[in-house]
């Protein structure tokens, strides 16, 4: 992502709030307690990689099937989070599946995916629903800055014994049995990236027993009256804030990422609107009385979007400004240059030890921040959830800006904490694809090139980025220069009168 470029309007449609349920499968057995979560898969559309419970979307469908016991308002959902965990982990909670085979519940479960209405398969067999097998264990809904939304709600059930969950290889890419405890371990440790409700419930399990922990759990933290989270700790001490800046599409926010469990650093506080000015203050002053301490506010780089409140919050707080000596020179009221390779020291309950990583390329003197314990990166705009990042000339230089990824590559890296949009579990991965999208718009970019002819910048573009929205024109232009500067660098392509010749 980057700063605004000329020439660029675009105003985002706003979200559809879209009904949703996801259901807490618990079982008290000879292991334990344990509960059923599930690792989506990358292709997912919400949450790729992340651990979360069975669930899914409300369809139509569901509020034809009859629940007993159970309010009209809250059915649909029931039947979402029980039709969600026959489909994704092979557990169907109705009356009378106790006596289904396994093949039967098999033969059940495939056509369900093949698209039978779930009435039917209950209705072909005998089967009913019960809502008093279901308890409602709160309600959360995707804070605004998401480009997907959902008004889900969660539901507890539990498992006489473990049964014997499946899961749905389509969508998920690993899952199982877990103790509250373990996971949360591995959250602890930046294993298992988790949203705010999946957090909450696990929390809430490991302390206390199912019919304890409900009231804590329709309780929880840090949300408003609305059911929307203010507060976002997707692994142990890294806080995510998304302030509303002027950024590039699809993005509306950008993200300050507050990192620490006693010690504190803001990263990027981009926003110059007073209002999210005060919202991040207000957010850190609620740590602060937790008995935190923010030490410094940093930037990746001066880009507007992510410096733009900086100089501002640091003079709020008290506390010192720091940056890369590039973005020291261009952003001004900087206390403190940082280099590559310092590691900053940040004590509490687990401290935390974060190397800056010089990345440049996309914009002079831009870091990364490595947490050395878990490997993940607060990557500013290296990467982007859902795009990918504009290299705009001459500042940004697409051969400096692919070192820079294989760079983030070797760290090893783990979870990428992007400037824009949500965590990338599997880091290496988009790395990875990143580098991939680069080296294959530039081979698309030379094969429109011709020794015996020049080819306009606006050709290029037509060509290549022919399926590109109208709006996004004057970034894909920006995009094919930065790859025909480098293909020139490359010695693939030369500059001429005209244009640009292979």
């Amino acid at each position: 992502m980057s700063e605004g470029i000329p020439g660029m309007q675009w105003t985002p449609p706003p979200a559809k709030i879209r009904q949703a349920a996801s259901i807490l499968l618990v079982s008290e057995g000879e292991k334990g307690r344990r509960i059923f979560w599930v690792r989506r898969g990358r292709k997912v559309s919400f949450g790729p990689g992340m651990y979360a419970f069975p669930g899914g979307k409300v369809e139509e469908a569901d509020a034809e099937i009859e629940v007993r016991n159970a309010r009209e308002e809250v059915a649909p959902f029931m039947v979402a989070a029980i039709r969600e965990a026959l489909e994704e982990v092979g557990i169907l909670l109705a009356e009378g599946a106790d006596g289904l085979s396994r093949e039967e519940l098999a033969e059940m479960r495939e056509r369900l995916r093949g698209g039978v209405p779930f009435g039917k398969l209950l209705a072909e067999r005998g089967l009913r629903l019960d809502g008093r097998r279901l308890v409602p264990a709160g309600r959360w809904f995707t804070p605004p800055f998401s480009p997907i939304r959902f008004d889900t709600r969660f539901f507890l059930a539990r498992v006489e014994e473990e049964a014997n969950g499946e899961l749905d290889r389509g969508e998920l890419a690993g899952g199982g049995w877990v103790e509250p405890a373990r996971a949360l371990s591995l959250w602890e440790r930046g294993e298992a990236i988790l949203h705010p409700p999946t957090h909450h419930a696990l929390a809430a399990l490991a302390g206390f027993p199912p019919e304890k922990a409900v009231s804590i759990l329709r309780a929880p933290p840090y949300v408003d009256e609305e059911h929307v989270v203010h507060r976002i700790e997707f692994q142990r001490g890294i806080h995510v804030f998304p302030l509303r800046t002027e950024t590039l599409p699809p993005h509306t926010h950008t993200n300050c990422v507050v990192v620490g469990t006693g010690d504190l650093v803001a990263i990027d506080p981009g926003a110059t609107d007073p209002a999210e000015q005060e919202r991040i203050a207000r957010a850190i002053a609620e740590m602060e009385e937790e008995g935190r301490r923010l030490r410094a506010v940093l930037v990746t780089h001066h880009h507007g979007d992510h410096a733009g409140g900086a100089v501002a919050l640091a003079r709020r707080m008290g506390v010192p400004l720091w940056s890369s000596g590039a973005v020291a020179r261009r952003l001004g009221g900087v206390d403190r240059t940082l280099v590559d390779g310092e590691v900053i020291e940040l004590g509490g309950p687990m401290p935390m030890r974060l190397r800056c990583v010089l990345t440049e390329g996309h914009a002079d003197g831009h870091l990364c921040f490595y947490d050395e314990r878990s490997r993940a990166v607060i990557a500013g705009d290296m990467v982007a959830d859902g795009s990918t990042i504009v290299i705009d000339p001459p500042e940004g230089k697409l051969g400096v800006y692919l070192d820079s990824l294989r760079k983030l590559l070797a760290l090893p890296a783990g979870a990428l904490y992007p400037a824009h949009g949500f965590p990338i579990p599997d880091g290496p991965a988009l790395l990875e694809q990143y580098l991939a999208h680069r080296e294959e718009r530039l081979a698309q970019i030379r094969d429109c090139l011709s020794p015996d002819r020049s080819v306009s910048l606006a050709d290029v573009v037509q060509t290549v980025y022919s399926d590109t929205p109208s709006f996004l024109r004057p970034v894909a232009e920006r995009s094919a220069l930065a790859s025909l500067l480098e293909l020139e660098r490359r010695s693939l392509a030369r500059r001429t009168d005209g244009g640009w010749t292979a």
